[in-house]
C-alpha cells in the first residue's frame, strides 16, 4: 500500500480514460487530482504538489511531452516523477533519452494492474534512502548514471554474441561484492562453466558459491511449453527471500507463449520487486515481436540494450543505456566496450574505436 497521503495529479483530456486510472488508484488508496487542460495542469501541479504526475500524450489542446517540459522546467515541481500514457502510433514523436522530460512510459492499451505496478516504484521514492548498485566496474557504473536501482525490474536486450552474458555477469559480480544475496536461474551455463566463464573475466565467484551468497540453478523449462513462465515464476517466488533474481536468459522460457502471457510473467516479476527484491532479465530480441518489447520495455524500470556494429570498418559491442529508474547522472549513453581476457568488460568511447 501507498504511503500516507500520496497523491496523485492525471492529466487526461479523455473522461473515460481518466476514471479508468481513477477508480484503481483510489482503490490502492492514493489520492487523485485530475486536469482534463493541457494549458492549466501545469499550474495545478504547482498547487497541489503531487508526488507522481500521469500526463497523457494525445490531449486535445496540447501535447502531453509540451506540458511535461513546463513541469520539468519550473523549480517547484521539476522534482516530481512524471509518466508518459502513450500509443504505439505516437513512438516516433516522443522524447526518449536524456533530454526526455519524463521519468517513464506507459504505453496503451494497458490493464488497471499494469498501470499500478508501473507507478508504486516511482511514488516509493520518498519512502526510503534510493540506492543503486555497483556493478564493480566504475566506467560502467559511470555510463548507467550510478549503477542498477534496488527493488527495480532490469532487462537486458540484445542479439546473440552482442555481449548480454557478460554485462549480466558483470553486474552479479559487483552486487556480490556489495554483499546481495543472489540467486541465478540459468539456461547459458552449469556451475562448473559459469566458474570457469567468469574467472576468464577476472571474475571470481567461487567463495561466494562456497558460502551459499550465489546460488546457480539450472532453467529446464524448454520442455513445459506455455507453461514454461509460469513455472519459472514459482520457482523464482521460492528464491524471494534473496536481494536479486538473475534470468539468463529468459529466451528459451518463452518461444510457446502468448504476448499475454509473457507480459503477466514481467508483471509477477514487479510484483517481486515490490516485495523487495531486485529482478535482472536477459533477453534475446530475436525472440520477442517488437509490439511485446515495446510493452516489456516500458514496464521496466532499467533497460540496457545491446548490439554488434560496424563502427570505421571495425565489428564494436555497443551499449545503450536507455533508461535507469533513480540514476545518480543521466542515461542515455550509447558506448562500445571490448571483453578481454584476464581484465573484463572494458568500456571504451566510441571516439576512440579504430582509432
Amino acid at each position: 500500500m501507498p504511503r500516507k497521503e500520496t497523491k496523485i495529479l492525471v492529466i487526461e483530456s479523455d473522461p473515460q480514460m481518466l476514471d479508468f486510472m481513477r477508480y484503481p488508484l483510489e482503490d490502492e488508496g492514493y489520492t487523485v487530482v485530475t486536469a482534463m487542460d493541457g494549458t492549466v495542469a501545469a499550474k495545478r501541479a504547482v498547487r497541489e504538489q503531487p508526488d507522481l504526475v500521469l500526463v497523457d500524450f494525445q490531449l486535445e489542446k496540447m501535447k502531453g511531452n509540451t506540458v511535461a517540459r513546463r513541469i520539468r522546467k519550473d523549480p517547484v515541481t521539476d522534482h516530481i516523477p512524471i509518466i508518459m500514457i502513450a500509443s504505439e502510433d505516437n513512438l516516433e514523436e516522443l522524447d526518449i533519452g536524456p533530454r526526455s522530460p519524463v521519468d517513464d512510459f506507459l504505453i496503451q492499451p494497458f490493464e488497471a494492474k499494469e498501470l499500478v505496478l508501473k507507478i508504486n516504484p516511482l511514488v516509493a521514492r520518498g519512502d526510503a534512502d534510493e540506492a543503486m548498485i555497483s556493478t564493480g566496474n566504475g566506467k560502467l557504473d559511470e555510463k548507467m548514471g550510478g549503477g542498477v536501482p534496488v527493488k527495480s525490474l532490469t532487462l537486458i536486450e540484445g542479439d546473440s554474441g552482442a555481449g548480454k552474458s557478460v554485462l549480466s555477469q558483470q553486474i552479479l559480480h559487483g552486487s556480490l561484492g556489495e554483499g546481495y544475496k543472489i540467486s541465478l536461474f540459468t539456461s547459458e551455463n552449469t556451475v562448473s562453466s559459469l566458474v570457469k566463464q567468469m574467472r576468464s573475466l577476472s571474475l571470481d565467484i567461487t567463495n561466494h558459491l562456497l558460502l551459499s551468497d550465489l546460488r546457480v540453478l539450472p532453467i529446464e523449462t524448454s520442455y513445459l511449453g506455455r507453461e514454461a513462465p509460469p513455472q519459472l515464476m514459482k520457482a523464482m517466488r521460492r528464491e524471494g527471500n534473496r536481494d536479486m533474481i538473475f534470468v539468463d536468459s529468459l529466451t528459451s522460457s518463452i518461444p510457446q507463449s502468448t504476448d499475454t502471457e509473457v507480459l503477466g510473467f514481467f508483471e509477477g516479476c514487479k510484483r517481486l520487486c515490490d516485495d523487495g527484491v531486485s529482478v535482472v532479465l536477459v533477453v534475446h530480441s530475436h525472440g520477442l515481436t517488437n509490439e511485446l518489447l515495446t510493452r516489456i520495455r516500458a514496464l521496466c524500470d532499467a533497460h540496457l540494450r545491446l548490439r554488434t556494429e560496424e563502427v570505421r570498418d571495425q565489428l564494436v559491442k555497443t551499449l545503450e543505456v536507455t533508461k535507469v529508474r533513480g540514476a545518480e547522472q543521466k542515461t542515455g549513453n550509447i558506448v562500445s566496450f571490448e571483453v578481454e581476457p584476464g581484465w573484463g568488460m572494458k568500456i571504451v568511447p566510441l571516439s576512440k574505436v579504430g582509432a
